[in-house]
């Protein structure tokens, strides 16, 4: 009777060890699992700190906006968790950029006049001044989600002409006495130019915005003067990253230029002097 109740303790012990090893083995059994996200690569840190902490590890690697998991089931409902406190839809921004153009001209004009006579020497002078302004305003606007890059932009390509001339004699003809006659050789000249603004927001903790801004500005500028008849293009490039508050412009640039033209003959002389104001503003909504 006591070897029956021995056999009978031993076989319950047999039992309840392999019971308690099929447990600890299904535990610590590794799937793989796959979770959309919405924030992707920027939560690897702390999803890893998750799995680095636990007793069983794993693995955490993205794809796109996904997160995948190489884990236990215990593991894989922790990450859950910390997703739900973590990973929030990103919120949509419209991003906004003036670029303001003012144009203040001066004129002054000099006139004058000497006449000679008999009864001696006469002399006339008219002054003239005159004040022109002129402001436009280019503006871009772009929406996208905080976090995501966006960039929009307009490129122009500007077909020139230039002229090429040449003086060329016949062969027999003597040098004194060579008509001429001229070759004007046409050349096309492609110029592009680009406008337009890429920019990178994020939405702060604070609810200001921190925006990632590269801002372009090319235009065609052509010479005025009958001697010089070359174009080129002139160019404005910002880039740079600021908080900014929602809702309100804020100033973060500006460009100024100042020229100033004088030219003078019998009748008088003349100048111009041209002061441009280009600020650039930004808004975020």
């Amino acid at each position: 009777m006591t070897f029956s109740r021995s056999r009978v303790i031993l076989a319950i012990q047999v039992i309840a060890t392999s019971l308690v090893l099929c447990s600890t083995t299904q535990a610590a059994t590794k799937q793989t699992y796959v979770i959309h996200t919405y924030g992707g690569d920027a939560l690897l840190p702390a999803v890893r700190q998750q799995l680095n902490n636990s007793r069983d590890g794993g693995t955490a690697t993205t794809y796109q906006d996904k997160i995948v998991l190489q884990t236990t089931a215990a593991n894989y409902q922790a990450v859950q968790q910390l997703l739900k406190q973590i990973d929030r839809q990103p919120q949509a921004l419209t991003v906004a950029v003036r670029v303001g153009n003012s144009a203040n001209t001066q004129s002054n004009i000099n006139q004058g006049q000497v006449i000679i006579s008999n009864r001696g020497i006469q002399g006339a002078a008219i002054i003239n001044q005159g004040n022109s302004q002129q402001q436009n305003s280019s503006l871009y606007q772009v929406q996208t989600l905080s976090g995501s890059a966006a960039s929009i932009s307009t490129n122009t390509l500007y077909s020139l002409t230039q002229n090429y001339q040449a003086t060329t004699y016949p062969y027999h003809y003597p040098s004194y006495h060579r008509p001429s006659a001229q070759i004007i050789i046409q050349q096309q000249v492609l110029l592009p130019t680009t406008r337009g603004i890429a920019v990178t927001p994020r939405l702060l903790p604070n609810g200001q915005v921190e925006v990632q801004l590269v801002q372009a500005e090319e235009k065609l500028v052509r010479s005025n003067s009958r001697y010089n008849q070359n174009s080129a293009i002139q160019s404005q490039r910002l880039n740079s990253t600021i908080i900014v508050p929602r809702r309100q412009w804020v100033t973060i640039g500006q460009v100024t230029q100042n020229s100033q033209n004088k030219s003078s003959s019998y009748s008088g002389n003349r100048s111009n002097v041209t002061n441009t104001s280009a600020p650039i503003q930004l808004l975020v909504q």
